[in-house]
């Protein structure tokens, strides 16, 4: 089984009309008619766009973020952790605290610690024109470590901002952005409307065909070769045999609710796309055989032994498209747990 990773404005001119209202009156002989009254407009200023945040609240955004996810993680507290977080991250932590749930109290690996340094953060903070969905991304490391992330945080209905992304970078650098006089990156459309290859619809297809059939097909169609896609592949490549003679593991995609995507301009006039994906993994055995759930699935499948198991992942991605006609390079991913299920098998064979 696949091992987690880790916890317009519509420019309303207000089209005053510009109503020449012409005035007629009944005139006299020697009377001259009154003069046509003209009624001007003056036209609504053009909406401007403006920062996200500004460089020092985003930075309070990271720190105030690691605080509350340690206070959280320490005793798996969802409801704190509703705060900080929303989306597909928020998802894969409920996972992993239902991972949790599955060992016994005495026996779980006491939870460590750990904050971004937002001293080195980079950060990404587009400018946006009132009535859209503002966002930013930041570069990060773990504190004492050389770990990296690419974090987003989206602001919600009610103002709040949550991370909703941390995909994990696997040793690649962070491409080189294209940031303005003052520092504030740009943000591009991921769904392919202004640009067909910077579509995270797209890369969704060719990641969940690395794990399907190894990248044979849109895998290798939509990616070059990168750390991060080469494990996609190698986990197809091993875990298909795993089962060898007793059974068979299948990988395939699986319904996605998460399909906001983030794109921000790279220097080169690519584009680095954020986005998240979810996919399964099924085992089935043959006759004779069983599957009994290991420590990861027991808080769903609890220990009725099963003749088939449906892995459910949700994932974080990141894609770097050097220009708009390139191949995309996955620049890393983490995928969490976050279901299983499968019918019960006879008594037999355990595996």
């Amino acid at each position: 089984m696949e091992q987690p990773i880790s916890r317009i404005t519509r420019i309303t001119l207000t089209a005053t009309a510009c109503l020449a209202l012409a005035a007629t009156a009944c005139s006299t002989a020697g009377t001259p008619a009154p003069d046509r009254a003209t009624a001007t407009s003056h036209p609504s200023p053009r909406p401007t766009a403006t920062p996200a945040l500004d460089q020092q609240a985003a930075l309070n955004l990271i720190r105030r973020y690691s605080t509350i996810n340690n206070q959280a993680n320490t005793h798996d507290n969802a409801r704190l952790l509703d705060t900080v977080e929303d989306g597909p991250l928020y998802a894969m932590s409920l996972g992993g605290y239902k991972q949790d749930s599955g060992t016994r109290a005495r026996k779980r690996t006491p939870y460590k610690p750990w904050s971004y340094d937002a001293a080195t953060a980079r950060l990404y903070i587009p400018k946006f024109l009132p009535g859209t969905k503002w966002w930013l991304a930041a570069g990060v490391t773990v504190t004492g470590t050389k770990d990296q992330s690419l974090v987003v945080f989206a602001q919600q209905p009610d103002r709040s901002w949550q991370m909703v992304l941390a995909p994990d970078l696997e040793g690649m650098s962070l491409p080189k952005m294209a940031l303005d006089a003052d520092s504030y990156a740009t943000a591009v459309a991921a769904d392919g409307s202004s640009q067909p290859g910077f579509d995270a619809g797209r890369l969704r297809v060719g990641i969940t065909d690395n794990f399907a059939t190894g990248g044979k097909n849109s895998g290798q169609q939509f990616f070059t070769p990168t750390p991060a896609s080469k494990r996609q592949t190698s986990i197809h490549d091993k875990d298909t045999r795993r089962l060898g003679a007793k059974g068979t593991t299948v990988f395939a995609p699986a319904n996605n609710p998460w399909t906001d995507a983030y794109g921000l301009k790279t220097a080169g006039g690519g584009a680095l796309v954020l986005f998240a994906h979810t996919h399964t993994q099924t085992d089935t055995v043959h006759p004779g055989w069983q599957i009994t759930a290991g420590p990861d699935a027991r808080a769903w499948l609890g220990t009725t032994p099963r003749q088939s198991v449906t892995y459910t992942f949700v994932c974080n991605d990141a894609a770097l498209i050097p220009t708009p006609a390139a191949k995309a390079q996955l620049l890393g991913y983490g995928c969490e747990l976050t279901g299983a299920d499968g019918p019960p098998a006879a008594r037999m064979l355990a595996l």
